[in-house]
């Protein structure tokens, strides 16, 4: 596992700063292009932070269709280290409407409909409070498409029960579903490579300025993913 912990600093200032006036923080990463390594910090961070927080950190993976948190922290070098996940655990919050759907809506053999809240689980890891989400990609039909939508309702009421939320976007070429969630978290922090961070990390911004979000600083990643050294944090 890659220790980001000193260059993450900057964003752990930020979390501190926001929780100083709110029970819960929701904060999301957002990449500029492919490859600036938006799931390594989004998980370095929910990594570190977790031994500080007694409610503990839930990670969501917006790449239903992957689920690649969840398949790095339940790989076997993962459990060996943390411990093996835990069993699913509704992520509903018993609120509507949710952030995600499912559409059209299954309608089982007996009429019943099969609701939104059955697609998504949170998995803990190991004995931490640590939770990290999960798509139920194998629920779906053909036809049937997820689509994401905002629901301060549902943030709120997760920000009630823990006190890190982070959310993980892909990037806007792959997905736009990230500009819907970062209006309902409490800030964005892009995650860019240098020599790509000036005019794209500007544009990345506006757009998701535009769409009611707000941008809380940039992380400059250097290094390529697998090999993750070093970050800066430039607070904006």
């Amino acid at each position: 596992m890659i220790d980001l912990s000193r260059e993450l600093t900057g964003i752990c200032q930020v979390y501190e700063r926001l929780a100083a006036q709110q029970r819960g923080v929701v904060l999301q990463f957002m990449g500029v292009h492919a490859g600036a390594g938006v799931s390594t910090c989004a998980r370095a961070f929910a990594r570190l932070m977790t031994p500080r927080l007694s409610r503990g950190v839930w990670l969501f993976d917006l790449d239903f269709y992957t689920n690649a948190q969840h398949c790095v922290l339940t790989s076997e070098r993962a459990q060996a280290f943390y411990g093996a996940a835990g069993p699913g655990m509704d992520a509903s919050m018993d609120t509507a409407p949710l952030f995600w759907r499912v559409h059209p809506e299954l309608v089982r053999e007996d009429g019943r409909k099969a609701g939104d809240r059955f697609y998504l689980n949170m998995h803990q890891i190991g004995a931490h409070a640590l939770f990290v989400s999960r798509f139920r990609t194998d629920l779906l039909r053909e036809g049937q498409m997820v689509h994401l939508r905002q629901a301060k309702a549902y943030w709120a009421a997760v920000r009630e029960k823990v006190d890190l939320t982070i959310i993980d976007s892909p990037v806007l070429n792959r997905s736009r579903g990230g500009l819907i969630t970062a209006a309902d978290a409490d800030g964005v922090i892009i995650v860019a490579h240098p020599s790509q961070a000036g005019a794209q990390a500007h544009a990345l911004r506006q757009q998701i300025e535009g769409r009611g979000g707000r941008c809380l600083g940039i992380v400059y990643n250097a290094a390529p993913v697998q090999a993750y050294q070093s970050a800066n944090y430039a607070a904006q």
